[in-house]
C-alpha cells in the first residue's frame, strides 16, 4: 500500500512544483514588464514610439499613466497658474508691452505644466516602487515554497523507492 502513497504523493508534489514554477514565470515576466515601463516613466516624457515599443503588459498602464499625468498636469497648471501670473504682473508693472506679457503668460503656464508633469511622474515612481518591493517578495515567496516542494519531492520519491525495493520478491537459491 506505501507505493501507492508515495507515487500519489509524487505526482501531486510534481503538479504542485510545476504550478510553482508557471507562476515564478509569469512573476518574472510581469516584474521586467514592470521595469521596462518603469525606465519608461523615468525619462519623464513618453513618446510614441516607446509606447509602441513597451511591452503588452504595461501597454494600458502606460496609456493610463499618459492621460492622468496630462490631466494632472493641466489641473495643476490652471490652479497655479493665475498666482505666478498675478505675481509676474506686480513685480513688471505696466512696462512691458502685452506681446512681451503674453509670451512670459505661456512660459509661466508651460513651466507649471511641466512641474505638474514631474509631480505626476514622481507620484507612478513611488506606485512602481511599491509594486517592484511587492513582487520582489512575491518571488521570494514562490522561491521558498518552490525549494521546500522541491525537498519534499526528493524525500516522497526515495520513499516510493523505497517501497518497491521492499515488494519486489527476493528468490535466492540455495544450493
Amino acid at each position: 500500500m506505501g507505493i501507492f502513497t508515495f507515487t500519489a504523493r509524487v505526482h501531486a508534489l510534481m503538479y504542485e512544483k510545476s504550478n510553482i514554477e508557471y507562476r515564478l514565470m509569469k512573476l518574472t515576466k510581469k516584474m521586467q514588464a514592470l521595469q521596462q515601463y518603469s525606465s519608461l516613466i523615468a525619462n519623464g516624457g513618453v513618446s510614441i514610439g516607446e509606447l509602441l515599443s513597451a511591452p503588452g503588459m504595461a501597454m494600458g498602464r502606460t496609456l493610463n499613466y499618459l492621460a492622468w499625468a496630462h490631466n494632472n498636469s493641466v489641473l495643476y497648471m490652471q490652479q497655479n497658474a493665475p498666482q505666478a501670473i498675478s505675481w509676474y504682473q506686480n513685480q513688471m508693472g505696466n512696462t512691458q508691452n502685452a506681446q512681451s506679457m503674453q509670451k512670459m503668460q505661456n512660459w509661466i503656464m508651460t513651466k507649471l505644466y511641466e512641474q505638474g508633469r514631474e509631480k505626476a511622474m514622481q507620484i507612478e515612481t513611488r506606485n512602481l516602487k511599491v509594486e517592484e518591493d511587492r513582487l520582489a517578495q512575491e518571488k521570494e515567496r514562490l522561491t521558498a515554497q518552490g525549494t521546500a516542494v522541491e525537498a519534499e519531492l526528493k524525500a516522497a520519491r526515495e520513499g516510493r523507492d523505497a517501497a518497491i525495493k521492499d515488494m519486489a520478491p527476493k528468490y535466492t537459491f540455495n544450493a
